[in-house]
């Protein structure tokens, strides 16, 4: 391209005022968090939610790598610090036998309605090898899998989204040759990514296996992961939904078609055993398990659970979280599980109930 073209131009921008650069700017600064926002779009992504032209613009800036750097800022616990108190408690918890161990970690105090991040692993591995799910606060996690002798050689995101992936950099510094898997649906927005994944992919560390399943909705490269250990058939197999499946409801739908999600649920459901462990990202039990009562007033099933909600308060009370359920109890009372299509668009916010 020959530069000289571009003369004639020079005297007339160099005319605009500040103000008029200014404006120029913040214009094309909003045309573009607009045009990133991956926000499910009418007709093209119909059923799905309304979404306003702000709220737009804030979901893209949402997925900048200024609003990473502003969450470590404002929300990682530093290095040696206590952690902000979560709705789970800060307390670190372990369950699952000894085949598939599962170290349960709150995170990021009750900035995102409390976070949860998992270490998983099996102690017959003499390396201490470790996958670790969803860190968007390093530093705990870090000093949880130190805690317990472990390795931490795969870090795996269920999805993009910042209470989630943010703590990817900070655990790809302190860990060289760390393996950062995430959704091929959403190549580079998790940060420090090393191996993309698609749908039945399978991941292997020691006996562990992970199989990865997609679930779009939540975001479009949404993420369930299925952990088993191959020596222990009997042992019931762990899956880490993140914000795909909650106990008593699902995530937000952000990124699809409520006909999409409805569809991913309902493959899922059909490749998980029914003692299948859930083990989703965020503490949402008792609320989630009061608006399934709202909805299904005649389930016995979510009355029973909504029964211990106030046990569920007590453990919270002694820092200590409300999950895991089984996928069996989950398909007794979780609403969008059990939902029509039809049904999970009203629930979602698609159609007016």
């Amino acid at each position: 391209m020959d530069i000289s073209a571009l003369a004639p131009l020079a005297a007339p921008l160099a005319a605009l005022s500040y103000r008029t650069w200014a404006c120029v700017c913040v214009s094309a600064s909003l045309l573009y968090l607009r045009h990133i926002s991956a926000l499910a779009r009418l007709p093209r992504d119909a059923p799905c939610p309304r979404f306003g032209f702000l709220f737009r613009l804030l979901y893209g800036l949402f997925g900048t790598t200024l609003a990473q750097a502003a969450l470590a800022y404002l929300l990682h616990t530093r290095e040696g610090t206590p952690q902000p108190e979560q709705l789970g408690g800060t307390t670190p918890r372990r369950t699952g036998p000894a085949e598939l161990r599962v170290k349960l970690l709150p995170i990021l105090g009750s900035a995102f309605g409390g976070n949860y991040s998992f270490l998983i692993w099996d102690e017959a591995d003499e390396a201490r090898r470790a996958l670790v799910v969803d860190p968007a606060d390093p530093h705990p996690v870090l000093a949880a899998a130190a805690a317990e002798g472990l390795r931490v050689v795969t870090l795996l995101n269920t999805h993009w989204h910042l209470d989630h992936a943010a703590g990817n950099r900070t655990f790809a510094r302190k860990l060289p040759g760390l393996q950062v898997v995430a959704s091929s649906a959403e190549r580079t927005r998790p940060p420090a990514v090393t191996t993309l994944v698609r749908d039945q992919t399978v991941l292997e560390v020691g006996r562990l296996r992970v199989r990865c399943h997609h679930v779009p909705g939540h975001t479009q490269g949404s993420l369930c992961f299925e952990v088993y250990n191959v020596a222990a058939p009997q042992v019931p197999h762990a899956v880490f939904t993140g914000d795909a499946i909650f106990c008593g409801g699902c995530g937000a739908l952000f990124e699809g078609s409520a006909h999409v999600l409805h569809a991913a649920l309902g493959v899922l459901v059909s490749r998980l055993p029914r003692d299948s462990l859930i083990f989703p990202g965020h503490e949402y039990t008792e609320m989630l398990l009061r608006m399934a009562c709202q909805r299904e007033p005649s389930n016995q099933a979510a009355a029973k659970q909504l029964a211990q909600a106030c046990h569920a308060r007590l453990l919270r009370a002694k820092s200590l979280p409300t999950i895991p359920t089984t996928l069996a109890q989950e398909l007794e009372y979780n609403p969008y599980l059990r939902a029509s299509a039809e049904q999970l668009a009203r629930m979602c916010g698609c159609v007016e109930e």
